[in-house]
């Protein structure tokens, strides 16, 4: 592979020493038992819904989260409910790799499409490389990039992965992170998919290096709070076809990429001091369940809740139990109620 062309600059170095600092931070912070499995479903959400509404998949982020959390099969064959539920999975595959290897394959990258697209595409075409050609074209049908040729792609793919490892110990991983995510897409490398196979070989890559926070890190919020920022750097950087992109500059979308990271482990550690905090002194947190839990993690998120999205959110669970829990953290002090008696919603009490 010709070497990625990039320059460290002062912005980069910047994000790159305050991510070194906030993730030593996470690392040794007190996260208490229950409050993690609350932190890393958060992170799965977050990282689903966004990943699949980038592309277009209209469920919102309580109806992921119902989806990812039910053991239920799926009664409906839609699409969207269909593509949650695969992105769910790789999500899963991820976290039994993170213990395996600590090299990302082309193996892997198949296994993440095949994966992601699931009865979404042919068997032909599922977890295989692209035998024709791939033009991407705006709403007017005018072709905005041309990727590498079919006959191309693997060489690209395993030219690709040699780097990433010859860069091990040598390139900062998030560094390398933003250079997979970016040449996977540029390669475009399936008949469909490419994006959430970027994304999620990017967070592989990130676990089988111990740089996503033990899945609780949710990157893919950050491309998903402004598609248009998003998709703007990646075609100003890819230019107008695989050749180009090649030979281009990354330090764009370099800066934006480690931006994102740095944004990222700021709402991780922001969450792990609420939900702490949310814990009045003198209060044993492990008798605090997972529902309740549930409940906090979401008011992280969130900034509230009302007894319609306690019960999205929780749909197993009947509307008088959901009124007695919320009930019982706020007579336990850890949440408060505001709003009128018909809108009232629950919120964290500062302790």
């Amino acid at each position: 592979m010709n070497t990625p062309k990039y320059i460290i600059t002062e912005k980069v170095r910047n994000d790159l020493q305050d991510i070194e600092k906030l993730k030593d931070k996470i690392r040794g912070s007190r996260i208490l038992p229950e409050a993690e499995a609350s932190i890393h479903l958060r992170a799965s959400v977050e990282t689903i819904h966004s990943s699949t509404s980038i592309e277009g998949n209209p469920l919102d982020a309580n109806e992921v989260r119902a989806i990812v959390t039910s053991d239920k099969p799926l009664t409906r064959e839609e699409y969207a409910e269909i593509e949650v539920q695969n992105y769910k999975n790789a999500l899963d595959y991820i976290d039994k790799r993170r213990h395996g290897d600590s090299d990302i394959t082309l193996e892997d990258i198949l296994e993440l499409h095949r994966i992601i697209t699931d009865k979404l595409l042919n068997k032909t075409r599922n977890g295989k490389i692209r035998k024709n050609p791939v033009y991407i074209e705006n709403q007017d049908h005018e072709i905005l990039y041309i990727a590498v040729e079919p006959e191309k792609v693997e060489n690209e793919l395993r030219d690709l992965l040699k780097w990433v490892k010859d860069s091990q110990f040598v390139i900062h991983p998030v560094i390398v992170a933003s250079i997979i995510h970016f040449r996977i897409a540029a390669i475009h490398p399936f008949a469909d998919g490419n994006g959430r196979t970027a994304r999620a070989a990017t967070t592989l890559y990130l676990a089988l290096n111990q740089w996503d926070c033990n899945g609780s890190l949710a990157l893919d919020s950050y491309y998903a709070s402004d598609r248009k920022e998003y998709y703007s750097v990646l075609q100003l950087v890819n230019g107008k076809n695989y050749t180009t992109s090649k030979k281009a500059d990354l330090t764009p979308w370099i800066e934006y990429f480690t931006n994102g990271f740095l944004t990222s482990l700021h709402v991780l550690d922001a969450e792990i001091r609420i939900i702490n905090l949310a814990l009045p002194s003198g209060k044993n947190s492990t008798n605090l369940d997972r529902e309740s839990q549930d409940i906090l993690s979401y008011i992280s998120k969130f900034g509230s809740i009302s007894i319609s999205e306690a019960e999205t959110i929780l749909p197993e669970t009947n509307r008088r139990s959901l009124q007695r829990r919320l009930k019982q953290l706020v007579d336990d002090g850890y949440l408060k109620m505001v709003g009128e008696t018909r809108e009232v919603k629950y919120i964290i009490t500062n302790n």
